[in-house]
């Protein structure tokens, strides 16, 4: 199999514990789309309708070129070196 093949039959599988993992964490199913670049070529798996996942898309696209900034948790020193919170 390629890379491509590889990754693409990977996403599903790791679509499903990102969900898990997010929904232990906020405590109810979040909306998410993970891009991955393989070959030249943008895969993606997502967890929301493909409408949904569009507009997410779009809101962080318009966020990126307004160069506003991401979630202020990613800016928070107190977090920096801390491990990521798991399930």
């Amino acid at each position: 199999m390629s890379q491509a093949s590889d990754v693409s039959v990977a996403l599903q599988p790791l679509a499903q514990g990102i969900s898990q993992a997010l929904e232990s964490v906020a405590g109810e199913s979040l909306a998410f789309v993970l891009l991955v670049s393989v070959d030249g070529t943008t895969q993606y798996v997502s967890n929301a309708s493909r409408t949904d996942g569009v507009e997410l898309i779009k809101s962080l696209r318009a966020r990126w070129e307004a160069n506003r900034a991401d979630i202020p948790a990613h800016y928070n020193p107190d977090l920096k070196g801390k491990p990521p919170i798991s399930g």
